[in-house]
């Protein structure tokens, strides 16, 4: 296809991409339902990334930051970010693990607050589950795990 037929055709191919791109859905979906969060957690003075970080980081099954970047879903730079700020503010303990790893553990300051923003996320938790048509909750978590599952097979061809 040469240039100028594709510059001819650029309106078609933008209503198309407006229309079905996956990432422009999930972007904008995303956007939104992390500002939703946000609002909610906001007299926490966390954003719901580092909510999700902090229980993460509860849970203590991640061995490496790497390995916490991938539990969460975010880069590895975005995450060094969120925990500079949680350590900064003394939620957050970063301790040598094995050879040049860091373990990121919670402290007693860390664990206060996820108990502070428990019941935001709760309350932000319920209004978006009573805002979809019943029992639709689960059926948007498992198109969003096929749509992760999909990005991961992309990726690992890719390399």
């Amino acid at each position: 296809m040469s240039a100028t037929k594709t510059i001819d055709d650029l309106p078609n191919h933008l209503t198309l991409i407006g229309t079905t791109c996956l990432v422009r859905a999930a972007r904008r979906t995303a956007n939104v339902v992390t500002r939703a969060y946000n609002h909610h957690l906001a007299p926490t003075g966390l954003e719901v990334t580092q909510f999700s970080i902090l229980c993460t980081i509860a849970m203590e099954r991640a061995k490496s930051a790497s390995e916490l970047a991938d539990m969460i879903g975010v880069e590895r730079s975005t995450l060094a970010r969120n925990l500079d700020r949680l350590i900064a503010v003394g939620l957050v303990v970063a301790e040598k693990g094995d050879g040049r790893r860091l373990i990121h553990r919670l402290t007693d300051k860390g664990v206060d607050m996820i108990a502070e923003a428990l019941p935001l996320w709760r309350k932000a938790q319920d209004d978006f589950v009573g805002r979809l048509p019943e029992a639709t909750d689960g059926a948007i978590r498992e198109d969003f795990r096929l749509l992760r599952r999909a990005a991961k097979g992309i990726l690992t061809e890719a390399s």
